[in-house]
């Protein structure tokens, strides 16, 4: 079997494996790029009243927070996550299941109570959604496999101007031994 036909054949093959996962990764990628600028996918950040230090209490805070119904009776361990916007004058309570509560730093007012979307996307995006597995077994071997893709495709793109510069290159040669 030619090189070249072996070449396509791998392309072609490859390409069918991959598909699905790359699907994955592209349309949770599309999400993912549009995260600022959607507010379905991840909630915009709202100012609070001052961007100088936080005057009230950590106390204060996690109050203001559990205050909202999706976090109603919640304690500090219970969020996911705790983000300090200090150039924005609040803080972000994220829970695991995806709600996201923010706090103005100096009077401690909520701010914003909404759903987040954007964890889910990432979480599918790197494969984490489906567990280890699905990142060690199919993601990572897909990456292998397109970057597979892209030396076939590549070595597909070049191999005919190569061969047509060595044609020309031949008859020229044929030429002049001719001429001789």
């Amino acid at each position: 079997m030619k090189f070249t036909k072996l070449n396509r054949t791998i392309h072609t093959w490859i390409s069918i494996f991959i598909a699905m996962p790359l699907l994955l990764v592209i349309i949770s990628g599309m999400f993912l790029l549009l995260k600022k600028d959607v507010e379905w996918i991840q909630p915009s950040s709202v100012r609070g009243e001052s961007a100088s230090t936080p005057i009230i209490s950590h106390e204060q805070l996690l109050t203001a927070a559990t205050s909202a119904e999706p976090t109603k009776g919640m304690a500090w361990s219970d969020f996911d996550r705790i983000d300090y916007k200090t150039d924005r004058g609040m803080v972000k309570f994220i829970t695991a299941d995806g709600w996201e509560v923010q706090v103005d730093t100096t009077n401690g007012s909520v701010l914003s109570v909404k759903e987040r979307r954007s964890d889910f996307f990432e979480k599918l995006h790197d494969g984490t959604y489906f567990g280890d597995w699905m990142k060690y077994y199919v993601l990572i071997p897909s990456a292998i496999c397109l970057f597979t893709l892209w030396i076939t495709g590549l070595y597909m793109f070049i191999y005919p101007y190569v061969k047509k510069a060595s044609n020309r290159r031949n008859k020229r040669i044929k030429a002049q031994m001719q001429k001789s």
